[in-house]
């Protein structure tokens, strides 16, 4: 590759980047002209555009802006060649530089011509430090990996206590490590109960829904803090609406004694709507109870 043409414009005022006054090209202008007769020249040459800066403190605490200052010069001289001197946008190539010495040298816009497209793509390899796309595929695979082995799935049933009663139940729950589970809990009851109104046996059972998260901030200690929401109604089964519901926010404990066990304790301070009373009564001091049996897939710690 033959020499390449280049001109340095060195000795930008403290703190300027891209607002510099349009004069300070101006001594400039001949070696520009020059370089732009050269791309059109050539026609499968580029312009290297490179910005600089120092570690002058322009003002105080606010050196950290430089590297910003050095892209600011580069665009201001690739601003210069486009609108001036009619270069393609689409040849320029910016780049900048940091130093952390200090003056005018070090606070410049410079630009070169590559002769070759070769050396513009070896340019572009090197700034961009890609790496190969095996290298790229098989990251992915490890972070996909370490994704699988830290997630895992729950599944279980077990017994709720609830206002109104005891009610079957399963859950599901995935996890992060065993670290995080979020649960999501059903249940029904298969029996009639009994509730009357007005002499009627109105043929009720028990249903309940609702979600929790449980983090447990210790590992070797088999007990979580969790929270979330529950809705427990008995619903008559001669009307299919519900004659006693409670729903609301839930906050407690869970427990791991065995590795297949779980038991949860969280108070229920919810609000009951009862058929046959116009008011919402809320109910403090109430706890539910849930016991599952489970098996986890996966989640490793």
């Amino acid at each position: 590759m033959g020499q390449s043409q280049e001109v340095v414009i060195a000795g930008f005022p403290l703190g300027v980047g891209s607002n510099v006054d349009p004069g300070f090209f101006e001594p400039y202008h001949p070696q520009l002209q020059s370089l732009a007769d050269t791309l059109r020249k050539y026609t499968m040459s580029f312009a290297i555009v490179t910005g600089g800066s120092d570690g002058a403190r322009f003002d105080k605490n606010h050196d950290a802006q430089n590297p910003g200052l050095a892209v600011g010069r580069a665009q201001a001289l690739r601003n210069l060649l486009v609108n001036e001197f009619g270069i393609d946008p689409g040849r320029i190539l910016i780049q900048s530089s940091y130093s952390v010495d200090k003056g005018g040298p070090y606070r410049y816009a410079a630009v070169r011509v590559a002769r070759e497209i070769s050396s513009f793509e070896a340019r572009i390899d090197s700034l961009e430090k890609r790496p190969p796309v095996e290298t790229r595929i098989t990251e992915v695979k490890e972070i996909y990996q370490s994704m699988t082995e830290s997630m895992g799935l729950q599944l279980g049933a077990g017994l709720s206590s609830s206002p109104f009663g005891g009610i079957p139940i399963i859950s599901g729950a995935i996890t992060w490590k065993r670290f995080v589970f979020i649960e999501g809990i059903f249940g029904h009851t298969f029996w009639d109960n009994s509730f009357s109104l007005e002499n009627t046996d109105l043929a009720t059972r028990r249903r309940i829904a609702g979600g929790l998260a449980t983090v447990y901030p210790l590992s070797n200690i088999p007990a979580g803090i969790t929270g979330g929401w529950i809705r427990v109604e008995e619903i008559s089964q001669r009307y299919n609406e519900y004659v006693r519901m409670s729903d609301g926010p839930v906050i407690g404990l869970q427990v791991t004694p065995l590795d297949y066990l779980s038991i949860t304790l969280v108070q229920n301070t919810a609000k009951h709507n009862i058929i046959g009373d116009i008011n919402s009564r809320l109910k403090n001091g109430q706890f539910i109870v849930l016991a599952t049996v489970h098996v986890l897939f996966g989640g490793g710690k």
